[in-house]
């Protein structure tokens, strides 16, 4: 037997079995894949709807849906105003999708004396001249703030909503002058809806009344719900028009109001000292708003 051949042979048949080994061996393997991969900025987009009463009865006038607010909303258009009219709103207040800080700024742009009646002179020395800054409806006319449930009502004490109900500016419309006043609603120190940021996807309410004479509050029973209006449990308030004299007939008052909102998260020592309202150029009209 030749040796050689034999050795050949072997090496061959190693040979080939060796190449069909490597040609079906695997090797473990992994694959991972992220796909469609987005950043969406989010959004505050606060707009405002507005529920007004006028002297107990619903006013369309001054009612709207939620929606971004422009020169024909007016939370205050009353012509022909008498001693122991009043007026009640509930505002609400929509931020979006994201938590935020609030805050809202409003001033008197015209407070003058229209005309001069005769027993408008009986009560006002001044009225000889009448003209911007003349007025005295704007000293007659005071107002609440409230934070509210919802239901358009006074109700001290803790709301449906968790915020208590309080006060938190009032007094006569003459105490804003023709100055800006800023108001915190909800800021890292405080505001009227408390120290957390107005939950996005949520509703803030502010009630207001104001009233031709002495406006007190008198409160109603907190009922634990946001259900029910003026119409049916009153306003939580009187109005009494009794030492409103002839001074302020036919002037008028006219301001503006303005509502900010800004993002709550990163920004943990916001304050509205560094919000700056931007108003447009006042435009006085000659319409009287009293009669008095």
């Amino acid at each position: 037997m030749n040796i050689s051949r034999i050795l050949l042979g072997l090496m061959l048949i190693i040979g080939a079995g060796g190449a069909v080994a490597t040609g079906t061996s695997a090797f473990f393997s992994d694959t991972e894949s992220s796909t469609g991969n987005v950043f969406t900025a989010g959004a505050i987009d606060l707009t405002i709807d507005n529920e007004s009463y006028y002297n107990g009865v619903l006013n369309q006038a001054t009612s709207w849906v939620a929606t971004n607010l422009d020169e024909t909303h007016k939370f205050f258009d009353f012509d022909d105003l008498k001693p122991d009219d009043f007026g009640e709103d509930t505002i609400s207040i929509h931020v979006g999708s994201n938590n935020a800080w609030m805050c809202a700024a409003a001033r008197i742009t015209d407070d003058s004396d229209q005309s001069c009646t005769e027993p408008e002179l009986s009560d006002d020395g001044t009225c000889s001249t009448p003209g911007l800054g003349q007025g005295e409806l704007d000293s007659v006319l005071n107002f609440a703030f409230w934070a509210d449930d919802g239901d358009n009502v006074y109700e001290p004490g803790q709301s449906a909503t968790g915020t208590p109900e309080t006060i938190f500016l009032g007094g006569p419309l003459s105490a804003l002058a023709s100055s800006t006043q800023k108001i915190a609603l909800a800021t890292p120190t405080g505001g009227a809806f408390g120290t957390n940021p107005v939950p996005g996807g949520s509703t803030g309410y502010i009630g207001k009344i104001w009233c031709a004479g002495t406006l007190t509050p008198t409160g109603l029973v907190q009922n634990g719900t946001n259900t029910g209006s003026p119409l049916t449990l009153g306003t939580g308030f009187t109005c009494d028009g009794t030492l409103v004299n002839n001074a302020a007939q036919t002037d008028q008052v006219q301001g503006d109001m303005q509502f900010y909102a800004v993002q709550a998260r990163n920004n943990p020592n916001f304050s509205c000292t560094s919000y700056v309202p931007t108003w447009p150029t006042p435009t006085p009209t000659a319409t009287p708003t009293s009669d008095v």
